[in-house]
């Protein structure tokens, strides 16, 4: 599993910095990639990696902001010549979405030739996305704004070959059948599987905000708690506390200090605003803890299992 920045910047881009559009990779697990909102030039931040349209098969909008959402129509007409005839889309996102996107289309003539499938999101809702449990937060902006939890299923445990091999049992197609029941037979005896399976492995949990102020809510950190990778919005740098908070938006150090109550294994800080200077993002960046970056076009952060 992999979490690709396609666009890192806040309001509007600059000359180093797109607006906000993520991909979460999981290719490995499901064959397909999840994108999270879908700025302005997101078609041709796609043709800059290895990323094909037909494999985005959901969509996920934090909110309804210009920066997050104006690349979405051409994706969509784009995807629709691009391997996607007849490969079905999933739309999540807060109410307003669907008839902004089915205007647009409308008016510009456009087409789809494969079905699209609108989501409306509100707080507290869990979806599922082939297999991966999708959790919705209502976070603390100008409008709805959403945190998505991404929550892959856990992966069973391997079969304890040695155990089996005492048995008698050597490897080969039996094994198959006895990973997928929960008991079997061998030489007159009935054996319950469970004793011959290792623990599953937990699935990984990526945390993704959309514009917000700091949530300091128990049931919001009991939510994040615990998560590989936290995405969360800086507008603001150090010292910006009371413009972040005035604007509706997050500053670092806050965020920082909100998350010194739960664990998680790296966090990301993105949606920067472009009156920052490299000069001032770099000496930001080489006080922050080690497990904390800050974004930039392109990055690429690969998320192992047990990244904790």
């Amino acid at each position: 599993m992999k979490f690709k920045i396609l666009g890192s910047g806040a309001g509007i881009p600059s000359k180093s910095r797109n607006t906000q559009s993520y991909i979460l990779d999981v290719v490995e697990e499901l064959n397909q990639y999840f994108l999270i909102d879908a700025s302005e030039a997101l078609q041709h931040r796609i043709m800059s990696t290895t990323i094909r349209p037909a494999k985005i098969k959901h969509i996920f909008i934090t909110h309804l902001h210009g920066d997050h959402i104006f690349g979405l129509p051409g994706f969509l007409s784009s995807r629709a010549h691009q391997g996607g005839e007849g490969v079905p889309l999933y739309i999540y996102a807060p109410a307003g979405l669907k008839e902004w996107v089915e205007l647009t289309l409308r008016t510009s003539a456009s087409h789809l030739n494969y079905p699209v499938h609108y989501i409306e999101v509100a707080h507290n809702m869990e979806f599922d996305a082939d297999g991966f449990k999708v959790k919705s937060y209502l976070l603390d902006h100008t409008i709805e704004s959403y945190l998505y939890v991404f929550i892959e299923p856990d992966k069973p445990g391997a079969l304890k070959d040695e155990e089996l091999k005492r048995l008698g049992i050597q490897p080969g197609p039996f094994y198959k059948e006895i990973k997928q029941s929960d008991t079997f037979e061998f030489d007159g005896r009935i054996y319950n599987t469970s004793e011959f399976m290792n623990p599953p492995t937990e699935g990984r949990k990526v945390a993704v905000h959309g514009d917000t102020r700091v949530v300091q809510h128990p049931d919001y950190l009991d939510l994040v708690d615990g998560s590989d990778l936290i995405v969360h919005e800086a507008t603001y740098l150090d010292g910006e506390g009371e413009k972040a908070h005035l604007y509706y938006h997050s500053e670092m150090s806050e965020v920082l200090k909100n998350f010194s109550s739960i664990s998680y294994g790296k966090l990301i800080f993105s949606h920067i605003s472009n009156r920052y200077d490299q000069e001032q993002i770099n000496s930001v960046s080489s006080t922050l803890p080690e497990n904390t970056l800050l974004a930039y076009d392109f990055m690429e952060i690969t998320i192992p299992r047990d990244s904790q």
